[in-house]
């Protein structure tokens, strides 16, 4: 295998890996066949070393947007002309050998709770450092997550929660139901990887959505929280913040998209039926992913209407704990003036606003937002 090999594979097996949260839960799922046009054999070899069922004959007519996006990072990385040399063969033991390196470094676990929900959590760093604990918005896969756990793993134990309803195979579609989805059950969740997994109070950071959620569970069991940081928070604060078009729009789709499992389904099809826009390079399919299925589109609807509607204004008010608060002059996403309001209610909060940024540019782990946390951690 000549040089160039190893890193246009290693794309390819991101783009593959990028996939395999979605096929855990639906099994087998279709992309479209020009996802896989250029290196068939080498895609089906990376596929099957992975454990990854793609199949590459969904119906290009009626195209289904949703999977057009889930399908673009391995549509472009398995056209890459320096894979035409490459046997299947050693595509698959490559593949083996990536994803062992990747897990070398975090573990992975699940907790089963009382109700049958299935949390995951991504867990890397030294086990009795310092523990951050990251709530990210519901439904995205912890492999958002991952330029966090890569910055700070030399110098905290850091983990990353998937939501309830997200990671486990999907039986009997019901259960979600039964089971619950609302902010008090995610904050539950949140108590659970603390009491079960972490040691000691944990450094809550909250992504965008996710700061509800770490909000709550600072203020309801604040012994298990050193300190909070909220990172381009979509926050629910009544008529003392402006929202943003994005924030009041979505809002109004998951409200519509989670009264019933039929109106999900016709509503994703309405979605779907055009080029989706505003999907990031490099990291789409871990952002489309919600939108891949019905059945995903109304859990997202659920867990993520809950934190849209929760008023952050009972809980914030009543936190004592150190708070950084993270946004951007210009962020479209999560309007700033969430945070700017939050800053004002919480006493001692410190405020940080970059010129420009949104809320998945939170997920970078830049070098300077790296500093800022760990500036704001050793203070």
């Amino acid at each position: 295998m000549t040089e160039a090999f190893p890193a246009a594979l290693a794309d390819l097996v991101e783009a593959v890996r990028q996939l395999e949260g979605l096929t855990a839960q639906v099994g087998p799922f279709a992309l479209h066949p020009d996802a896989c046009d250029a290196a068939p054999e080498v895609v089906a070899a990376v596929c099957g070393a992975l454990e990854v069922p793609l199949t590459f004959d969904a119906p290009v007519r009626d195209m289904d947007f949703a999977v057009v996006s889930l399908a673009a990072e391995l549509r472009r990385a398995q056209r890459a002309p320096e894979l035409a040399g490459l046997s299947p063969r050693d595509a698959a033991a490559q593949a083996l050998r990536l994803r062992e390196a990747e897990r070398a470094w975090y573990r992975t676990h699940e907790l089963h709770r009382p109700d049958g929900s299935v949390v995951t959590v991504a867990d890397a760093g030294p086990r009795d450092a310092p523990c951050v604990l990251i709530s990210p918005p519901c439904a995205l896969s912890h492999r958002l997550s991952l330029p966090w756990l890569t910055a700070l793993r030399s110098s905290y134990r850091c983990l990353v929660v998937q939501t309830r309803g997200t990671s486990e195979r999907i039986e009997e579609q019901e259960l979600f139901d039964k089971r619950g989805y609302d902010v008090e059950q995610q904050v539950d969740d949140l108590f659970a990887v603390i009491d079960e997994i972490a040691t000691g109070p944990v450094h809550l950071m909250g992504m965008c959505g996710g700061a509800a959620v770490a909000l709550a569970a600072a203020a309801w069991r604040p012994a298990l929280v050193s300190s909070l940081s909220l990172w381009h928070a979509d926050l629910e604060l009544g008529d003392e913040a402006e929202k943003t078009d994005h924030q009041t729009n979505l809002r109004a789709l998951l409200d519509l998209g989670g009264e019933s499992r039929d109106t999900a389904a016709w509503l994703r099809g309405k979605l779907t039926s055009g080029p989706m826009t505003g999907v990031p390079d490099r990291i789409g399919p871990l952002v489309v992913r919600p939108y891949a299925t019905a059945e995903l589109f109304y859990r997202y609807a659920k867990l993520t209407g809950a934190t849209m509607h929760w008023d952050s204004r009972r809980t914030a008010a009543t936190i004592d704990r150190p708070c950084l608060i993270v946004t951007s002059e210009d962020d479209d996403t999560a309007h700033p003036a969430g945070s700017l309001r939050l800053a004002e209610v919480m006493p001692g909060a410190q405020l940080v606003s970059a010129e420009h940024g949104n809320h998945l540019d939170a997920f970078q782990a830049t070098p300077g937002q790296v500093a800022c946390l760990t500036s704001f951690l050793t203070r």
